[in-house]
């Protein structure tokens, strides 16, 4: 008898070890020994509680005896059948061979996650980590990635005499020539400034981080009032003016809406020591003076997407030091999908601990950027049976193309980030949490409290979101002073914002008035969830607040004249 080999902490740690192996290739984004830390931690605590090893050990010898029994009893009940018609054969995922594959796997997977779910003596962060990471490799080892455990790949290939293959091969050659991930989209069907982001519009100022976008107006008046628009900077503004059907910007337009957009220039090597500072001040504080002084407004309405939102959500805490000379330059706000709290930021904070943190700084500091498709291929990690083993068995068991979706054309069109800025956004807001802690940052040289912020907001949220979960989003209602309107839009980070009316619709949400004290659960429960978008919830609300209608401003001004049509220069670099 090997004691070792019967020895039950053994066991586990020889399980997770072949765990970590199997998939630390996977996780070049990110230090992977840092990444698989949560599991060894996991099999350390199983280890030391012996009896919960016992017993989930015997609950997974009843889960395979009882799924052997269900399968071989399965098959045989279909061979009587079978017997009783004249020539009718199996079909081959109906096989106890590739049926048996596919539900050990599927019991193995079930298993695992309620193993880890169930494990004491660790805290639930740890728990969350350990979770993510095996789904990781549990995504992986699905019997649907390799043509030998997929029946319909086997069954195409026989039909094809061979060419979904042959396709397949070079697909895959085409890819590891580019970044060796499974190519999403078709882009040939795609042109910004073509066929997306062909809103008219000018650029009307540039700095060295940002151009200015105004929209011609559609109507004959307008709001007096202008919107000025901070996307995110890790993907290009055109998010909000793909097809006109889908666009935001172009949605506002033609309600009567003055709008402005950054548009924010990739950074170079030369410009590894941009700061958060730079990009607040030379992005959302310098576009809302360009908006006022073209409009001749005195107060803009700020809107902010994702990390655009984070950065917003800086500059307003900033705009209302009682020091700052431009404290009121903005009436109110509206946020899309924005973290402020990083407490639990859900998934993408299982990529961000201290181990994995010095490691991208290692590598920043060689090349003085994090490259967009790093970031991207971090992000498709989030999402690994959608975003990569889909397209994986797509491209190279059926060698098929990719379709052409504008928004995943868009998510492709990554931007780097600077180390300086990228360093400290993930240093002092996601791992340190400092944003929501008064008076722990400075930014646009004032300290940052956002319980200063006393303007209404109107704050949406996304119920499937894994990059800015709802539930985290929610806690700016205690955090800031001004009343807020908090909106739940059924699907995700993208879809959710992206979000155009339609007949039938194909989303609904739910928006009401909320308060300090509720938690998010409860605030859901509370309010009738309705059919649609919640575009039209949001322009009632913007026409209450954006002023009485006037002539619309002129393109530009005798300062800031117009310097190319839009979608301008930097949107178009890669």
């Amino acid at each position: 008898m090997n004691k070792e080999k019967d020895n039950p902490q053994q066991q586990m740690q020889d399980l997770f070890s072949q765990m970590v192996s199997q998939t630390s290739g996977m996780f070049s984004p990110m230090d992977p020994l840092g990444a698989m830390k949560p599991l060894q931690q996991v099999a350390e605590a199983w280890t030391k509680n012996p009896q919960q090893f016992a017993d989930a050990m015997q609950d997974w010898t009843q889960q395979i005896g009882d799924m052997n029994t269900r399968i071989w009893q399965d098959f045989l009940d279909r061979q009587k059948e079978n017997d009783s018609k004249e020539n009718q054969s199996a079909e081959l995922a109906d096989l106890p061979y590739f049926t048996w594959i596919r539900e050990y796997y599927k019991t193995y997977t079930n298993w695992m996650e309620q193993q880890i779910r169930d494990t004491s003596g660790v805290s639930e962060k740890i728990k969350e980590d350990a979770s993510f990471w095996s789904k990781q490799m549990l995504s992986a080892l699905s019997p649907n990635n390799y043509f030998w455990t997929n029946p319909e790949a086997i069954n195409a290939f026989i039909e094809s005499k061979g060419e979904t293959l042959r396709h397949g091969l070079q697909n895959w050659l085409n890819d590891q020539m580019r970044d060796g991930l499974p190519e999403m989209v078709d882009k040939t069907q795609f042109q910004v400034g073509g066929n997306l982001a062909n809103t008219p519009g000018k650029v009307i100022f540039r700095n060295e981080l940002i151009e200015l976008i105004q929209y011609e107006p559609m109507t004959k008046e307008v709001h007096e009032i202008p919107i000025v628009i901070t996307p995110p900077w890790i993907n290009k503004f055109y998010i909000l003016d793909l097809k006109p059907k889908k666009s935001f910007v172009l949605n506002l337009i033609s309600q009567g809406y003055t709008v402005f957009v950054i548009s924010w220039k990739n950074p170079t090597k030369e410009m590894r020591n941009t700061s958060m500072d730079d990009y607040l001040s030379l992005g959302p504080l310098k576009a809302i003076e360009v908006a006022k002084a073209i409009t001749k407004s005195k107060q803009v309405h700020a809107v902010g997407y994702c990390i655009g939102g984070t950065l917003l959500a800086s500059a307003m805490a900033s705009l209302n030091h009682p020091d700052n000379p431009q404290n009121g330059n903005v009436k109110d706000w509206t946020l899309l999908t924005t973290l402020v709290e990083f407490e639990r930021p859900g998934e993408l904070g299982s990529f961000i601990t201290e181990e994995s943190l010095e490691y991208l700084e290692e590598q920043m500091s060689k090349q003085g950027y994090l490259e967009g498709s790093q970031m991207g291929n971090t992000m498709r990690m989030l999402r690994p049976d959608g975003l990569i083993w889909h397209y994986f068995v797509n491209n190279y068991l059926f060698g098929k193309q990719p379709p052409p979706v504008d928004l995943l054309f868009w998510n492709d069109d990554a931007t780097r980030m600077p180390e300086k800025m990228h360093s400290f956004y993930l240093r002092e807001y996601y791992l340190k949490n400092r944003l929501c802690k008064p008076d722990e940052l400075e930014l646009g040289g004032y300290p940052i409290d956002l319980g200063r912020i006393t303007q209404p907001l109107y704050c949406v949220s996304a119920e499937e979101d894994h990059i800015t979960p709802w539930t985290q989003v929610f806690r700016i209602n205690a955090l800031v002073k001004g009343k807020v309107r908090f909106v739940l839009s059924t699907s995700g980070h993208i879809a959710a914002v992206v979000n155009p009316p339609v007949d039938p619709p194909k989303r609904s949400f739910w928006a009401s008035d909320s308060n300090q004290s509720q938690e998010p659960e409860a605030w859901k429960a509370g309010i009738e969830k309705k059919d649609g978008t919640w575009w039209p919830d949001w322009t009632n609300w913007l026409d209450e607040r954006c002023g009485k209608m006037i002539a619309p401003p002129t393109m530009g001004s005798k300062k800031y004249k117009p310097l190319a049509d839009a979608p301008g220069t930097y949107v178009m670099e890669s």
